[in-house]
Formats: structure tokens, sequence, C-alpha cells
């Protein structure tokens, strides 16, 4: 279970910052990537962000397998294999030290997530202020998961709201509600994923059930507007019956919701997983037609609930 407030955080641990998004909420937006997810998707496309530690990232295409790294690991989990044809990492004892990281001239080695005070993250995102006046723009924070760092989210958004800053958060919805209630005084809109209506299966998908979830979603909307995320997957939850139980609930939830987005599987990310060490699950899973994701936001809409293809 995510952890909700207690002592502020002076810090928190962020994979990336993107500048110039045009997606993730009105206008031009800076999207703030937290590292950290209560949720382990079968088709995640950023597994880098599922982790809350730093991690070695190893890109087999830049290795040279010159064995510099393997020298100089002062803790000896970095190994070539017997074909001298493989960089192999001990990530389980790997105390991502970031050495190799310096030592590597190919930079075929990267250190994944860093660790920044919320002044400082607000002072970087606040350097394009005259792109969110001009756009009606903003941030938004995703991840991996906001409400894994409830604390430290909560005081950058309050800081981006002193100087007028529109917000927004990607969420997944598995927090205690005491904590997202605190954090959504300073958000302007809410993104958030159902992943499947039922909740044995969203188990199975995901790792935990969705009754959290779908609860959370019911207080968001009394409150806040809100746009529900769909990742529409081949044989995970792309059924009618599934599109039509989400679109009935998505009715229930009144007029602050704007509207669902029915995202289509992508492959983009698949091989981040052989670089950080983890097996990807869903091989050959192919993205939807575009009759079936037609036929998808047509169910949707038979429900008087806005819908569009991509978000």
């Amino acid at each position: 279970m995510v952890q909700t407030k207690n002592k502020p955080a002076r810090k928190g641990f962020i994979y990336d910052l993107q500048r110039f998004a045009i997606h993730d909420g009105p206008g031009i937006r800076t999207l703030v990537y937290m590292k950290g997810c209560p949720l382990k998707c079968l088709w995640c496309s950023s597994p880098q962000t599922q982790k809350s530690k730093l991690e070695i990232m190893h890109n087999e295409i830049n290795c040279k397998k010159c064995g510099r790294c393997i020298d100089l690991c002062p803790v000896h989990v970095i190994a070539i294999s017997d074909d001298d044809d493989e960089i192999i990492i001990d990530r389980e004892l790997c105390t991502s030290c970031g050495q190799c990281v310096e030592i590597c001239p190919n930079q075929a080695l990267k250190l994944i997530g860093y660790h920044i005070t919320f002044e400082e993250l607000f002072q970087e995102v606040n350097k394009d202020s005259p792109f969110y006046r001009r756009s009606n723009g903003g941030v938004t924070v995703g991840g991996g998961e906001p409400t894994m760092q409830l604390d430290f989210v909560t005081a950058f958004l309050k800081r981006c709201k002193q100087v007028y800053i529109n917000t927004a958060i990607e969420t997944c919805g598995y927090v205690k509600w005491d904590g997202m209630e605190d954090l959504l005084k300073y958000v302007d809109l809410v993104y958030i994923d159902i992943k499947h209506m039922d909740p044995t299966v969203h188990k199975e998908l995901t790792g935990v059930s969705n009754e959290l979830i779908l609860e959370n979603a019911k207080k968001i909307a009394a409150i806040k507007l809100m746009i529900i995320r769909i990742p529409v997957v081949s044989v995970c939850n792309d059924s009618d019956d599934n599109t039509t139980a989400t679109a009935r609930f998505a009715f229930d939830l009144g007029e602050n919701l704007k509207r669902i987005d029915l995202l289509p599987y992508h492959k983009f990310g698949t091989q981040t997983y052989s670089r950080i060490g983890m097996e990807y699950k869903l091989p050959d899973v192919e993205p939807p037609s575009d009759d079936h994701m037609i036929r998808l936001k047509e169910i949707v809409e038979s429900f008087g609930v806005k819908a569009q293809i991509g978000g």
C-alpha cells in the first residue's frame, strides 16, 4: 500500500523532466517523471520508473566490451559472458555507486534517477513559465507514480500554485485517500488510469486489485476535473465487455469527468527491459488495429461519455 503523509520530504526522487509536452494536459507543459510505482503492469512502457531506487542501465548497442567497468567495479558485480559477447550485471548486489558510468568511454552505462528538492524542481520548471502563460499550459507530474512521494509532490505543486501555474497529475489511484485529498488541493486536473474493471483480472495484470483505485476515482471526480486513461492491450483488457463496464462506471462519475482517453498499446520501451535486467512479459502482443480502437471508442460514446483515441 502506498504510504500517506509523514514528515515533510526535503527531497524527491525523479527519473526525468520533459519540456514542451502537448499531450499531458492543456497547452505547453513540463512533465515531471517520478521514480517508483506500486503497480507492475505487464505492458509497462517505462519499467525504469518502477523501482524507488537508483538503477544501472546498460545499452548493449553502445558497449564495446572494453572491460573497464569490470576492472573498476568496487563490489565486483560486473562480468562478461564466457563467449565475450554479453556484459552481465548482478543488480541485486549492485550499489549503484556510478563509478562504472563515469569510466565508460562509450556511454553504454547510465544511472537512472536522481534526488532533488521541491524548490530546486520548481526553479527548474519555472524557467518555462513564459510558455505556460502563452499557451495556457503548466506542469504535469507523472511517473512512475507521484503519490508514492506524497509529501514532496504536494510541496512542489503547492509551490507551483503560489505563482499560478496550472497543475496536473497522472496517477494509478492506488493510494490512501487522506494523502490524495491533501495533494488535490494543489491540482487542477487529474489523469487516472483504469486498467481493468474486474478486481481479480486487475490484480493479475498489475499486481494489485482495483477496489481502492475505483473508490478514489469516484472521490476525485466529485471535486476535480478528471480524465480517465485506458491503456488498450490485446488479450488483457480490450474486450467489449470490459470497455462497456468502464464506460458505465465513467458515466456515473458526473460532469467533472471530461472524457476517456483510449491509449493503443505500443512497443516503445520494450527494449528498456533488457537494459535494466528485467524480462518483458508480453513479447508477442501486437498493437490493436485502428478498426478495433474505433469500435471501443463507439462503445464508450454510446454511454454519453466523451472519448478520444490517444492522449
